[in-house]
């Protein structure tokens, strides 16, 4: 925080924007270090107020699902009267993020194995185009064939690859909808 933010700090709004995003409230720490090269001090008092009114904003089951859907750690900030229902929402929230984290690897790995496919059949094209040309000899086409061979199973295997990712997204969509479709939200 700068010396301005320091001086003019609505603590109590600071403490409840804390909370309402799932700051832990030790991060009053880290104000009260950096005002402190201000010779200012936190009101500690109000940022608590504020903090306490903030947890009852996000300690409920609806901003646990969408907490944990977004893939955030919950820090254990919840009163012990309101964490079972922030936990009733934030779990099957974070398992959604869960999976759908996995479908975004399976996505890049597909993307991957088909970009190294148009590689490879670039390669492939420019290989046959010296095969039959004129200044290749006998010698250079035995090496292009094996090399053109070699670069045919590569294919096969990125076409494998990519399809058993495939499948698996469809699984994970699969779960991911499944999961989706029993919340009550």
């Amino acid at each position: 925080m700068n010396q301005s933010e320091c001086v003019y700090a609505d603590w109590q709004l600071i403490g409840q924007a804390d909370a309402s995003k799932g700051v832990h409230s030790s991060l009053l720490d880290e104000y009260r270090r950096d005002c402190a090269k201000h010779a200012v001090v936190p009101d500690r008092e109000a940022y608590q107020r504020g903090y306490q009114e903030g947890l009852k904003q996000f300690c409920t089951r609806a901003s646990g699902f969408y907490f944990g859907k977004n893939g955030r750690k919950y820090q254990g900030i919840c009163p012990v009267a309101l964490e079972s229902e922030f936990l009733d929402g934030y779990n099957p929230g974070y398992e959604l993020f869960m999976i759908s984290d996995v479908m975004t690897t399976l996505r890049v790995s597909v993307s991957d194995a088909e970009h190294q496919i148009r590689k490879i059949r670039t390669l492939i094209r420019k290989k046959e185009q010296w095969l039959i040309s004129d200044d290749s000899t006998p010698a250079d086409r035995k090496r292009l064939l094996r090399e053109i061979k070699k670069h045919h199973r590569e294919i096969f295997w990125l076409q494998q690859d990519a399809e058993d990712s495939r499948f698996k997204l469809l699984q994970k969509q699969s779960e991911y909808d499944s999961k989706l479709h029993t919340l009550t939200y």
